[in-house]
């Protein structure tokens, strides 16, 4: 059988659930690269992370989630232009996409640069992640499993209950899944929304059985070759 890998990043790097042969299993890389030997051999990879970046407009996938998501759209981070990743400070960076694109940087986006950084610079060098290694996001995904976005936010209690709900439809020993790991990782490094949000990619990556469908459809293309789409699998019909 395939393996199918959802990550997300985490204070201690970045946190992946995947399936196997039937079986559940997860870990916390601390790099991406790290993460990439380990799972070359999957089907699909699906990471919440900007994968391509524009150089001087906004990304057309951004501007398409908020409109989906409607009242979860703040959890759609503006990504950074590229060169803004590759600014040597906050105030550069946020200098740069100002000038470029007429924007400045939210704390938020300048907070997970660090990351995008890692994902462009690995995906940039190493051509035969780039049919692998696909950018999602843990908010449209659970939105496509039910038809609607979220009722509450992820990191409100009821909104942990209302993604848990969701995930046990489709893997009923979810909450023994989530306890093992983190009997192996404290808060400090894998916090629980971060597990969860790892969980529903991969859980898209699998039932999606590499037929995902990317926002936009086609995908954008930067100025390095990398597409700029966010991709899902609607299983709101499903459930």
């Amino acid at each position: 059988m395939m393996k199918y890998v959802g990550v997300d990043g985490c204070r201690g790097g970045w946190f992946a659930f995947w399936i196997e042969d039937g079986h559940w299993s997860s870990l916390r890389y601390a790099d991406f690269r790290t993460l990439w030997a380990a799972h070359s051999d999957a089907r699909c990879i699906l990471v919440d992370i900007p994968v391509g970046l524009a150089e001087d407009a906004d990304r057309a996938a951004d501007r398409q989630m908020r409109s989906v998501l409607g009242k979860r759209k703040s959890s759609v981070f503006n990504a950074p232009v590229r060169r803004a990743v590759y600014a040597s400070s906050k105030a550069e960076a946020r200098s740069i996409n100002q000038r470029l694109i007429g924007k400045s940087l939210s704390e938020q986006s300048l907070g997970i640069a660090k990351k995008i950084k890692e994902v462009d610079s690995f995906l940039l060098e190493t051509a035969g992640a780039r049919e692998i290694v696909l950018e999602s996001h843990p908010e449209l995904c659970f939105a496509k499993m039910v038809g609607s976005p979220m009722e509450y936010a992820k990191k409100d209690f009821f909104g942990g209950l209302e993604r848990l709900r969701i995930i046990r439809n489709f893997v009923p020993e979810i909450e023994s899944l989530l306890t093992g790991s983190r009997a192996l990782y404290p808060r400090s490094v894998v916090e629980a929304d971060d597990m969860l949000d790892a969980f529903i990619l991969a859980v898209t990556a699998w039932k999606g059985q590499g037929r995902l469908t990317p926002m936009p459809d086609p995908p954008e293309i930067d100025g390095r070759g990398l597409r700029m789409a966010v991709w899902y699998h609607d299983i709101s019909n499903e459930v």
